[in-house]
Parts: structure tokens; sequence; C-alpha cells
């Protein structure tokens, strides 16, 4: 009863407020089920780039000496570095930054982000959250669990919790006894009234691992809809054996903090990313130019947020890599992102042997001024080093090195080192959380 006064409240509200969601929710869940050769979704792709070219060549400095110029393939490549440096000339003279929406990211590519979106904007990320989460089961005002690694800027209020009907597990340590917890939790949650999870990739790793070893786990009652996996890749392994347990389904997600919900995948497809289309413009380009890969032709992922006025993000380097594919998904032709080369990290001790969630380590590099990129890695049981690409000085070590020692234990022996770049991997991409222990 109480869950249905929730959705009925939700929906209500909105149409007092003129149905914004309930509108950009009916337009996603129409376009995302059109066929890509489609001439009516071809043609509402065109008209939306168009709106925000217009707007972002009319009101950014960024953009101005592109006026007039309604062709995407004009637009320069831009990514968070270039963002970073010159933010303010990314924002749009139409909005009072103090009313825009602010959207943090601890720096899952090891670039530390914040960006900013209109009220439009944002009414589409509820309607893509909504419409993407009940892919996996969820209904408005139903139970939503999330599992993930809490800090001041995240965590929720009990009261707000409650409101959502949105409990929030706490994921800092990953060793056989917190993912016991971790697992009784959700089992308490949900005694009453079944809940989706949504989790990162490298917790449900460790879950699964536990389920491998501990035979207990196995009689244990879940009363789950759905479960998403976000921010790393999901391997087949771990996807199988999280089903298996929790006797549910399990969903991959395409998603980053400054834009939204990109695509997801389904059991049935895995590793087959449907795009939110309806929302964003892809493209992969070629990885040592920005000329478009062939089909199939492995390549960075660059998305061009439609929606997104107040700080327009063209021709995005998201930092992923992936291939262009065509596949068949429910009899309907569909443009899917395969090949997904997405963020991979490993998995880190304290000085204890515990796991440590890769998740709580980012989180700590939030509020560090003055940082561009970083690379956490462990050396050995007790030695850590932290690579730094920072603007201008840095002078926040001792501070950095009190804030890790409490994750990682007071006896952590960590070394911080200012370089010009993070090495990058083969795929061009940065590998921001690594454990050298196993090479040593």
């Amino acid at each position: 009863m109480l869950n249905r006064l929730r959705n009925y409240t939700f929906w209500r509200l909105d149409k007092i407020k003129g149905s914004k969601v309930t509108k950009a929710y009916k337009e996603l869940e129409y376009y995302f089920n059109k066929d890509n050769d489609s001439v009516e979704l071809k043609r509402y792709i065109e008209k939306k780039i168009k709106i925000l070219l217009q707007n972002a060549t009319n009101n950014t400095d960024y953009y101005k000496y592109l006026n007039g110029n309604n062709h995407l393939e004009d637009f320069p490549v831009i990514n968070k570095k270039i963002i970073n440096q010159q933010q303010e000339r990314f924002l749009s003279s139409k909005y009072e930054q103090k009313k825009l929406f602010t959207m943090s990211t601890s720096g899952s590519t090891g670039t530390p982000f914040t960006s900013y979106q209109n009220v439009e904007k944002k009414r589409k990320v509820n309607a893509e959250t909504i419409f993407f989460n009940g892919l996996a089961g969820y209904n408005v005002g139903y139970k939503f669990i999330n599992l993930r690694s809490q800090n001041l800027k995240n965590k929720k209020s009990k009261i707000k919790q409650f409101i959502q009907n949105n409990s929030q597990v706490n994921i800092e340590k990953l060793d056989t006894t917190s993912v016991s917890e971790i697992c009784a939790e959700i089992e308490n949650i949900t005694k009453k009234e079944k809940g989706t999870i949504l989790s990162y990739a490298s917790t449900l790793d460790a879950i699964a691992n536990y389920f491998l070893n501990d035979k207990s786990s196995y009689i244990r009652k879940w009363k789950i809809n759905g479960i998403i996996s976000t921010s790393e890749i999901l391997i087949d392994s771990t996807r199988d054996i999280i089903m298996d347990q929790f006797n549910t389904n399990c969903y991959s997600r395409y998603a980053n903090m400054e834009n939204g919900i990109l695509g997801q995948d389904a059991p049935e497809h895995t590793n087959t990313f449907v795009l939110n289309e309806c929302h964003y413009y892809f493209e992969i380009l070629k990885m040592d130019s920005d000329e478009p890969a062939s089909l199939g032709e492995l390549g960075r992922i660059v998305v061009t947020d439609l929606y997104n006025y107040a700080m327009p993000m063209i021709r995005y380097d998201t930092g992923d890599v992936g291939t262009f594919q065509y596949q068949q998904i429910n009899g309907i032709n569909k443009k899917v992102i395969m090949n997904f080369g997405g963020r991979q990290i490993d998995m880190i001790y304290d000085t204890k042997g515990a796991f440590v969630s890769p998740h709580k380590l980012s989180v700590m590099f939030w509020g560090i001024e003055n940082v561009e990129e970083f690379q956490f890695i462990q050396k050995d049981q007790k030695q850590y080093k932290v690579l730094l690409n920072v603007y201008n000085t840095f002078k926040h070590d001792k501070e950095l090195i009190k804030i890790l020692k409490g994750v990682l234990g007071n006896d952590a022996e960590i070394k911080i080192h200012q370089v010009k770049e993070i090495p990058k991997l083969k795929s061009g991409k940065s590998k921001y959380i690594m454990n050298e222990m196993s090479q040593n």
C-alpha cells in the first residue's frame, strides 16, 4: 500500500508540474523501440542535434566561433581534460550557475570531473533512470537497493531513503566477513518486499567469489526483482553466479555521472549495449585520429549529449572503447556497442590483507584541489604509490596520505609522485587502480 502511494505521489506531482518526466519517459520508450533504420528516429536525432548546436554556438564562449554551423562533424572532439582546463567557456550564458544541477564524479577513469545540467536535462536523466531500471523489474516507489561506497557527498539521509524507498548498503570493504554482512543486509532489507539492486561490477565480483567459497551462502532466500551492474565490465562468469544465487536477471549498464544512462544490455544479449539514442548521439572514432571507425572496428566512444544546454558536451570522448554492430533485439534491428573496453580495475587490499573497495579509494580524491588525473598502485602488502598529474602546483601530500591511511591502515607506506602524464594501456585508456603485488 505504501509503495503504491509513493508511486502515485511521484507521478501526481509530475503531472502538477506539467508531466515533464512522464513525457520524457514516453518519448524515450517510443524511440528506444524504434528500428535503427527508422526514418522517424533519424529525423528526431537530426532535429535535436540542430537545436543543441544552435544553443551551444549562440550561448557559450567555447563554441561561438562555429556560429551558424549545423554540421556536427565540424565540431571538435573534447574530453574531461579540455573541459576542466576552461570550464567557464563551456557554461551557457542562458543559465545562472547557482540554479544548475552539479554532477561530480570521483574520477572513475582517474580524472575528477564536475559538470552542470539544466533542469530540462535533469528531467531527461530522471526519465531514463526510471525506464532502464524498469527493464530490470523496478517500479517507482518500490524498494531500490544501492550498493555503493558512501561519503558525505553521496550519502542520503534516512528521511530521504524512506521517502524514495531507497536502501543504501555501504561496500567500503570486500573481505569475506564484510561481504557476508552485505549479503545479510540485502536479505534483511528484502524480507518484507522485493527489491532491485544497483551495484558496481567489482562488488558483484567479490560477492560471486564469496558464493564460490562459502557454501553456507547457498541457503539464503532472496527477494530480488533484478540486479543492475554499472561502472566497470561485468564478466560473464560473475553474471552467471549472481543470477543463479539471487535467482533473478542481471543487467550490465553503460553510464557515467556527467551524462547519464547511455545504454544497457540484457542476460540474453550479454555485453551488447542497446544505446539510448533518444538522449545521446554516438560515434566511434579511430584510436589514433578523429576519423569515424568502420563498422566492427575497435575505436573510441564519443557521445553528444542532446539535452544538456547548460554545459554542452558535443562530441565528448568518454575514455571508453568499443565497436558498433547491428543486432536483432526483440525482433528490432538495433545499432549496439559491443567489445566494450570499459573501465577495468584491480582489487586492492589494506595492510591487514582485507579487500578494499576500489570505489572507496576513488572517493578519497573528492575535494582534493588541483588533481587532473590520478593512478593508485599497490606495490606490496603495505606499500602503495600514487601518481598525480596536477594543475599548477600540489601542496596536499600530507592531507591525501592521511585520508588514504584511514582506509588502508596507519602502517601503510604511501609515496606520492607528480607526473606529467598517467601511463596509458595499449587501448589508449588509463587504468586508475592497479595491484602490482602479483607481478613482484
